[in-house]
């Protein structure tokens, strides 16, 4: 007898433990994303030979979005909100944070902060809901002044590039947030535990937020790397010189964070890594890097 196939993967989230934080990836889909554009000063014969090396796909990167909640025992931190469901113009493939929130066992009435690394598309539409109702109704939003200014911004909606749209969307996402909006200043304690660290470059205020717990810290680091193989190996490769705010500044945080993750023996978390995106950095002796991504375990 014939089985019908089941068309169906587990639910995409996964919990990890930092000292005393309880960690959950909430996977909001992924980009299919071709390589045209994509790390234009890469040599091509270095490129071709990572695709080899690693079997990485051919045609292009299958980059994840993995939004991420911290349960601190008083508060509920959700960082990144993924792209949402206002807008498929990344592709159809997102759009699954809150289903799979929900299944992790959290409600988005549940969220007490939303930490936001930039507010590019893929990390702030999905702080609405797609009839523009807040997603995380008892949230405060937090985001550095630098990002506000780019992409919070009215004067981008005239603009004849694709800044009008992502700012068109990105001011619909904070809409309902707008009086409790926090500006983040890098560099400083966010809230007790939580540092932020600039990576500016890819948006003119990314920031990455490390979290300590009991003697462990983590970083979470938005869009400062975007490839588990190419950006670690070659950090001095820039992600997009169209996308890119300041494509070097972009690449010089890039190798700052690598090196800050191996010097304070810090665990990294790279938003667009393969779910769930949770590893360790490691300096070659070459001084190159290479990111170990932590087996995914059913263990606690």
């Amino acid at each position: 007898m014939a089985a019908a196939l089941q068309k169906i993967q587990n639910a995409g989230w996964y919990r990890f433990k930092l000292g005393a934080l309880e960690c959950t990836v909430v996977w909001d889909g992924y980009i299919h994303h071709g390589y045209d554009g994509i790390f234009p000063n890469a040599e091509p014969s270095e490129m071709a030979r990572l695709k080899r090396e690693w079997r990485l796909p051919e045609d292009h990167i299958p980059m994840d979005l993995n939004p991420v909640v911290v349960n601190t025992g008083d508060k509920l931190i959700l960082i990144d909100a993924g792209m949402g469901r206002t807008s498929t113009m990344f592709g159809a493939t997102m759009g699954h944070m809150l289903a799979n929130l929900r299944a992790a066992g959290i409600a988005p009435e549940q969220i007490d902060i939303v930490l936001m690394t930039h507010l590019h598309p893929d990390h702030s539409f999905g702080l609405i809901n797609p009839d523009g109702s807040p997603a995380f109704p008892n949230a405060d939003l937090y985001v550095t002044k630098a990002d506000w200014a780019e992409w919070a911004n009215e004067a981008n909606l005239v603009r004849n590039d694709f800044k009008a749209a992502w700012s068109q969307g990105t001011l619909a996402a904070v809409a309902p947030y707008r009086e409790r909006v926090h500006f983040v200043v890098p560099g400083e304690a966010v809230l007790p535990g939580i540092t932020a660290f600039s990576v500016a470059g890819h948006s003119a205020g990314q920031c990455a937020y490390i979290f300590e717990s009991e003697g462990q810290k983590i970083v979470f680091t938005g869009d400062v790397a975007h490839h588990q193989v190419f950006d670690p190996i070659h950090p001095e490769w820039f992600f997009h010189m169209d996308y890119d705010t300041n494509p070097k500044q972009g690449a010089a945080a890039k190798a700052a964070i690598f090196a800050k993750a191996v010097d304070e023996e810090i665990r990294f978390h790279g938003y667009h890594f393969p779910y769930p995106g949770l590893g360790d950095i490691t300096r070659q002796p070459d001084g190159t890097y290479l990111f170990h991504p932590q087996p995914v375990t059913p263990r606690l």
